[in-house]
Protein backbone atom coordinates (compact mmCIF):
# COMPACT_ATOMS: atom_id res chain seq x y z
CA UNK A 1 0.00 0.00 0.00
CA UNK A 2 1.35 3.43 -0.96
CA UNK A 3 -0.13 5.83 1.59
CA UNK A 4 1.07 9.38 1.09
CA UNK A 5 1.95 11.62 3.98
CA UNK A 6 -0.02 14.36 2.23
CA UNK A 7 -3.17 12.29 2.87
CA UNK A 8 -2.92 13.57 6.45
CA UNK A 9 -2.62 17.19 5.28
CA UNK A 10 1.15 17.18 5.66
CA UNK A 11 3.40 18.22 2.81
CA UNK A 12 6.80 16.52 2.57
CA UNK A 13 9.72 18.93 2.75
CA UNK A 14 12.12 18.46 -0.16
CA UNK A 15 15.86 19.03 0.20
CA UNK A 16 16.04 19.64 3.93
CA UNK A 17 19.41 20.91 5.20
CA UNK A 18 21.27 18.33 7.24
CA UNK A 19 20.83 20.37 10.41
CA UNK A 20 17.05 20.17 10.09
CA UNK A 21 16.79 16.46 9.31
CA UNK A 22 16.30 15.38 12.92
CA UNK A 23 13.59 18.01 13.36
CA UNK A 24 11.90 16.71 10.23
CA UNK A 25 11.93 13.15 11.55
CA UNK A 26 10.38 14.37 14.80
CA UNK A 27 7.79 16.14 12.68
CA UNK A 28 7.05 12.88 10.87
CA UNK A 29 6.38 11.18 14.20
CA UNK A 30 4.09 14.00 15.24
CA UNK A 31 2.26 13.78 11.94
CA UNK A 32 1.73 10.03 12.42
CA UNK A 33 0.21 10.66 15.84
CA UNK A 34 -2.04 13.34 14.36
CA UNK A 35 -3.20 10.94 11.67
CA UNK A 36 -3.98 8.31 14.29
CA UNK A 37 -6.00 10.81 16.28
CA UNK A 38 -8.53 11.29 13.47
CA UNK A 39 -9.20 7.55 13.01
CA UNK A 40 -12.60 6.42 14.28
CA UNK A 41 -12.60 4.42 17.48
CA UNK A 42 -13.95 1.30 15.72
CA UNK A 43 -11.13 1.25 13.12
CA UNK A 44 -7.90 -0.69 13.47
CA UNK A 45 -4.93 1.67 13.35
CA UNK A 46 -2.22 0.23 11.12
CA UNK A 47 1.37 0.27 12.32
CA UNK A 48 3.68 2.50 10.28
CA UNK A 49 7.11 0.89 9.93
CA UNK A 50 8.86 3.36 7.63
CA UNK A 51 8.39 6.50 5.57
CA UNK A 52 10.27 6.56 2.27
CA UNK A 53 10.23 9.48 -0.16
CA UNK A 54 6.94 10.64 1.34
CA UNK A 55 5.31 7.19 1.26
CA UNK A 56 4.34 5.19 4.33
CA UNK A 57 5.13 1.49 4.59
CA UNK A 58 2.88 -0.23 7.12
CA UNK A 59 2.69 -3.58 8.84
CA UNK A 60 -0.20 -4.37 6.48
CA UNK A 61 2.15 -3.88 3.52
CA UNK A 62 4.68 -6.29 5.02
CA UNK A 63 1.98 -8.86 5.84
CA UNK A 64 0.51 -8.66 2.35
CA UNK A 65 3.92 -8.97 0.69
CA UNK A 66 4.65 -12.08 2.77
CA UNK A 67 1.28 -13.82 2.60
CA UNK A 68 0.81 -13.23 -1.14
CA UNK A 69 4.36 -14.24 -1.99
CA UNK A 70 5.26 -10.82 -3.42
CA UNK A 71 8.45 -10.72 -1.35
CA UNK A 72 9.97 -14.03 -0.19
CA UNK A 73 10.27 -14.38 3.56
CA UNK A 74 13.69 -15.55 4.82
CA UNK A 75 14.01 -18.97 6.43
CA UNK A 76 15.85 -17.47 9.40
CA UNK A 77 16.16 -14.12 11.13
CA UNK A 78 13.53 -11.42 11.46
CA UNK A 79 11.07 -11.74 8.54
CA UNK A 80 9.53 -8.32 9.15
CA UNK A 81 12.92 -6.61 8.93
CA UNK A 82 13.90 -8.55 5.80
CA UNK A 83 10.64 -7.82 3.97
CA UNK A 84 10.55 -4.20 5.16
CA UNK A 85 14.05 -3.67 3.75
CA UNK A 86 12.86 -4.94 0.37
CA UNK A 87 9.81 -2.66 0.49
CA UNK A 88 12.00 0.32 1.37
CA UNK A 89 14.13 -0.45 -1.69
CA UNK A 90 10.95 -0.79 -3.75
CA UNK A 91 9.74 2.68 -2.76
CA UNK A 92 13.10 4.21 -3.60
CA UNK A 93 12.98 2.54 -7.01
CA UNK A 94 9.37 3.63 -7.60
CA UNK A 95 10.36 7.24 -6.96
CA UNK A 96 12.87 6.88 -9.80
CA UNK A 97 10.39 5.05 -12.02
CA UNK A 98 7.83 7.81 -11.53
CA UNK A 99 10.40 10.37 -12.71
CA UNK A 100 11.04 8.58 -16.01
CA UNK A 101 7.54 7.13 -16.62
CA UNK A 102 8.18 3.83 -18.46
CA UNK A 103 5.31 2.48 -20.61
CA UNK A 104 2.27 1.34 -18.66
CA UNK A 105 1.68 -2.44 -18.59
CA UNK A 106 -1.48 -3.65 -20.28
CA UNK A 107 -4.44 -5.18 -18.46
CA UNK A 108 -3.51 -8.63 -19.81
CA UNK A 109 -0.05 -8.41 -18.24
CA UNK A 110 -1.55 -7.43 -14.88
CA UNK A 111 -4.12 -10.25 -15.17
CA UNK A 112 -1.26 -12.70 -15.72
CA UNK A 113 0.49 -11.44 -12.58
CA UNK A 114 -2.70 -11.84 -10.53
CA UNK A 115 -3.11 -15.36 -11.92
CA UNK A 116 0.47 -16.09 -10.88
CA UNK A 117 -0.26 -15.05 -7.29
CA UNK A 118 -3.41 -17.18 -7.29
CA UNK A 119 -1.49 -20.16 -8.66
CA UNK A 120 1.18 -19.84 -5.95
CA UNK A 121 -1.51 -19.96 -3.28
CA UNK A 122 -3.12 -23.04 -4.81
CA UNK A 123 -6.80 -22.12 -5.06
CA UNK A 124 -9.27 -19.26 -5.30
CA UNK A 125 -10.27 -19.86 -1.69
CA UNK A 126 -6.67 -19.63 -0.48
CA UNK A 127 -6.23 -16.50 -2.62
CA UNK A 128 -9.28 -14.80 -1.05
CA UNK A 129 -8.22 -15.88 2.44
CA UNK A 130 -4.74 -14.43 1.94
CA UNK A 131 -6.19 -11.13 0.71
CA UNK A 132 -8.51 -10.92 3.73
CA UNK A 133 -5.74 -11.82 6.17
CA UNK A 134 -3.46 -9.23 4.58
CA UNK A 135 -6.09 -6.49 4.85
CA UNK A 136 -6.15 -5.63 1.15
CA UNK A 137 -8.49 -6.30 -1.76
CA UNK A 138 -7.87 -7.45 -5.33
CA UNK A 139 -7.91 -3.88 -6.65
CA UNK A 140 -5.09 -3.00 -4.28
CA UNK A 141 -3.17 -6.11 -5.32
CA UNK A 142 -3.56 -5.23 -9.01
CA UNK A 143 -2.13 -1.77 -8.38
CA UNK A 144 0.85 -3.28 -6.54
CA UNK A 145 1.47 -5.70 -9.41
CA UNK A 146 1.13 -2.87 -11.94
CA UNK A 147 3.88 -1.01 -10.10
CA UNK A 148 6.03 -4.16 -10.03
CA UNK A 149 5.69 -4.51 -13.82
CA UNK A 150 6.72 -0.87 -14.27
CA UNK A 151 9.77 -1.49 -12.06
CA UNK A 152 10.80 -4.51 -14.14
CA UNK A 153 10.42 -2.58 -17.39
CA UNK A 154 12.47 0.30 -16.03
CA UNK A 155 15.27 -1.92 -14.70
CA UNK A 156 15.45 -3.92 -17.93
CA UNK A 157 15.75 -0.69 -19.92
CA UNK A 158 18.20 1.08 -17.61
CA UNK A 159 20.47 -1.87 -16.83
CA UNK A 160 21.04 -3.49 -20.20
CA UNK A 161 23.80 -6.11 -19.85
CA UNK A 162 26.25 -6.97 -22.67
CA UNK A 163 26.11 -10.58 -23.88
CA UNK A 164 28.83 -12.52 -21.99
CA UNK A 165 31.48 -14.34 -23.99
CA UNK A 166 31.72 -18.11 -24.32
CA UNK A 167 34.55 -18.40 -21.80
CA UNK A 168 32.42 -16.82 -19.09
CA UNK A 169 29.44 -19.02 -19.98
CA UNK A 170 31.56 -22.16 -19.83
CA UNK A 171 33.08 -21.10 -16.51
CA UNK A 172 29.64 -20.42 -15.00
CA UNK A 173 28.38 -23.78 -16.28
CA UNK A 174 31.26 -25.66 -14.66
CA UNK A 175 30.91 -23.77 -11.35
CA UNK A 176 27.13 -24.25 -11.11
CA UNK A 177 26.60 -27.75 -12.45
CA UNK A 178 23.96 -28.50 -9.82
CA UNK A 179 21.70 -25.89 -11.42
CA UNK A 180 21.77 -27.77 -14.72
CA UNK A 181 21.06 -31.27 -13.46
CA UNK A 182 17.97 -32.98 -14.80
CA UNK A 183 17.35 -35.93 -12.58
CA UNK A 184 20.69 -37.68 -12.14
CA UNK A 185 22.11 -36.39 -15.43
CA UNK A 186 23.93 -33.15 -16.18
CA UNK A 187 22.64 -31.31 -19.24
CA UNK A 188 25.36 -30.99 -21.91
CA UNK A 189 26.64 -27.44 -22.22
CA UNK A 190 25.03 -26.86 -25.62
CA UNK A 191 21.63 -27.92 -24.30
CA UNK A 192 22.08 -25.87 -21.12
CA UNK A 193 23.54 -22.82 -22.87
CA UNK A 194 20.29 -20.76 -22.99
CA UNK A 195 19.80 -21.36 -19.26
CA UNK A 196 23.43 -20.49 -18.55
CA UNK A 197 23.14 -17.29 -20.59
CA UNK A 198 20.00 -16.21 -18.70
CA UNK A 199 21.65 -16.94 -15.34
CA UNK A 200 24.85 -15.00 -16.14
CA UNK A 201 22.97 -11.99 -17.51
CA UNK A 202 20.67 -12.00 -14.46
CA UNK A 203 23.69 -12.14 -12.13
CA UNK A 204 25.34 -9.19 -13.86
CA UNK A 205 22.14 -7.14 -13.83
CA UNK A 206 21.55 -7.97 -10.14
CA UNK A 207 25.03 -6.67 -9.26
CA UNK A 208 24.39 -3.42 -11.14
CA UNK A 209 20.95 -2.96 -9.56
CA UNK A 210 22.23 -3.73 -6.05
CA UNK A 211 24.95 -1.09 -6.41
CA UNK A 212 22.42 1.43 -7.73
CA UNK A 213 19.98 0.74 -4.86
CA UNK A 214 22.80 1.20 -2.34
CA UNK A 215 23.31 4.66 -3.82
CA UNK A 216 19.58 5.41 -3.61
CA UNK A 217 19.64 4.45 0.06
CA UNK A 218 22.58 6.74 0.77
CA UNK A 219 20.81 9.68 -0.87
CA UNK A 220 17.24 8.71 0.00
CA UNK A 221 14.75 10.31 2.36
CA UNK A 222 14.14 7.35 4.69
CA UNK A 223 12.65 7.32 8.18
CA UNK A 224 12.87 3.75 9.51
CA UNK A 225 10.58 3.31 12.55
CA UNK A 226 10.79 -0.46 12.96
CA UNK A 227 12.29 -1.94 16.10
CA UNK A 228 12.33 -5.73 16.33
CA UNK A 229 10.08 -7.16 19.02
CA UNK A 230 8.08 -3.96 19.51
Amino acid sequence: MRFQISDCRFQRQIGLPIGRRAAFQIGVMGMLLACAAVVRADEVIDRVLAVVAGQMITLTDVTAARDLGLVPAPATGDPIRAILSKLIDRELILAEVDRYAPPEPGAAAIDAEVDGVRARLGSDEAFRTALARSGIDEKHLRETLREDLRIRAYLAQRFAVPIPDEDELNRYYREHEAAFMRGAALLPFEAARPLVLDAVVAEHRRALVDDWIAGLRRRGDITDLYLAGQ
